[in-house]
């Protein structure tokens, strides 16, 4: 609220301020109330020729990755570990975790289960497990992220990525 002199009488001058913010977009006014009143009507308006129907969502799935699916149910983890061939604990630890989610269904995992994995796989594993999962659950290309609760991990959609299109299938020779 402000204050405005006039010939000697303060006359209060009351600001609205209104911030609408749907998804990605945000709209926001501040003024009198006439103006803001103005621009909530405008708004309105424009709100109701944008499709209440959202686009679908449904994942389309390519051939190529409905065939790793195949192949993934029917590869041991150990088979599933030779193909993609990682090179080091970090790697391995993005591939047990597809492996987690992707066959055995597991939204969210723990430094345990990836250690279960090395023993399922028969691969000697790190000292410190937990300490390949944060190192790629960290930096510019986060494999993992912190899931909901402590010590939960979740494979993110650039970990999925790095699993089907980066690392090499090894082909049985």
């Amino acid at each position: 609220m402000s204050y405005k002199n006039k010939g000697g009488l303060k006359m209060t001058e009351q600001n609205y301020r209104i911030r609408i913010k749907l998804g990605e977009r945000e709209i926001e006014a501040e003024g009198d109330k006439e103006f803001v009143e103005k621009y909530i009507e405008e708004f309105k308006k424009e709100i109701s020729k944008i499709p209440t129907e959202l686009p679908s969502t449904e994942k389309i799935i390519t051939p190529e990755i409905q065939k790793e699916k195949i192949e993934l149910d029917r590869l041991s983890l150990a088979e599933f570990y030779k193909r993609k061939n990682p090179k080091h604990h970090n790697e391995t630890v993005v591939v047990f975790a597809y492996w987690l989610k992707k066959r055995e269904k597991k939204e969210k995992f723990t430094a345990k289960d990836i250690n279960d994995c090395y023993e399922e796989a028969k691969i000697s594993k790190p000292r410190n497990v937990t300490q390949h999962i944060q190192v790629v659950a960290s930096g510019k290309k986060a494999y993992l992220t912190r899931g909901p609760g402590r010590g939960y991990y979740k494979l993110t959609l650039t970990g999925e990525e790095f699993v089907e299109k980066e690392l090499p299938k090894k082909v049985d020779e």
